[in-house]
């Protein structure tokens, strides 16, 4: 089984942890190849590209100067410990134990704007280039084009006959992959809140459940959908006539 999930613009590279040794990101040469042209972006083109204030903008710039294929342990933290966004909260990955750390290392990876595919271990520096935003580099009009056979290849390659995967990425995320390439069924998700009778959702709810989720299977070691079925943290609960072959709705 392979969780899939999305980064996070927060990261905080002073979280680490003693229960693996850091990896290289598989695509290291393929990020610093983007890199190349990020680093020559302004921050005024940086303000524009991601729809942010110009302190942010400079703040990504300095980050964009020191980046390093690579960098030092003070410079960089485990990618499941880097991010720090409500996904990443929900995971609450410093609290899991050795156990539920080597299950996701072996079932979990994060879909990343510059470093294409990662692993938990997988060493990150401060960065921020968002999946879906119009950044045009050499011959590429966006980072889908970059990035979609050589991910979708890399997850085929590690994932057996009678695997899943539960995409727990956002849509922006997720689409990078090409689908119909994928060897083994693709699992979504969605999660409600029942207010005054009916169903409505909240994106940062969402998100947060979808990080719940991450934990679940790893605190429990699932390896079916049948246990994925049994997510029951926080107050959710599988909703059976809602969900499908293809789709687990959750709600509380």
């Amino acid at each position: 089984m392979k969780i899939i999930s999305s980064p996070a613009k927060l990261m905080n590279i002073e979280n680490s942890t003693e229960l693996f040794k850091t990896t290289t990101p598989k695509f290291i040469d393929e990020a610093s190849f983007i890199h190349s042209f990020l680093k020559e972006k302004s921050p005024k083109y940086l303000s524009e590209l991601m729809e942010i204030s110009s302190k942010l903008a400079d703040e990504n710039w300095e980050r964009n100067q020191k980046w390093k294929a690579k960098p030092g342990s003070k410079e960089s933290a485990p990618a499941m410990f880097a991010f720090t966004g409500e996904v990443y909260r929900g995971l609450d990955a410093k609290t899991l134990d050795k156990n539920a750390v080597t299950y996701l290392q072996k079932n979990y990876r994060m879909l990343s704007g510059l470093y294409g595919l990662l692993k938990p271990s997988d060493k990150v520096m401060l960065y921020r280039l968002e999946m879906g935003r119009n950044f045009n580099f050499d011959s590429y009009k966006n980072l889908y084009e970059f990035w979609r056979e050589k991910i979708t290849e890399q997850l085929n390659s590690e994932l057996k006959a009678k695997d899943i995967i539960l995409n727990l990425a956002s849509s922006e995320y997720f689409k990078v992959l090409d689908k119909k390439k994928l060897n083994v069924p693709v699992i979504d998700f969605d999660f409600y809140e029942i207010r005054e009778g009916k169903l409505k959702t909240i994106v940062v709810y969402t998100k947060h459940a979808r990080g719940l989720v991450i934990r679940y299977c790893a605190q429990n070691q699932v390896k079916t959908l049948n246990g994925v079925k049994g997510f029951n943290l926080e107050g959710y609960r599988i909703d059976e006539k809602l969900s499908t072959k293809t789709k687990l709705v959750f709600t509380r």
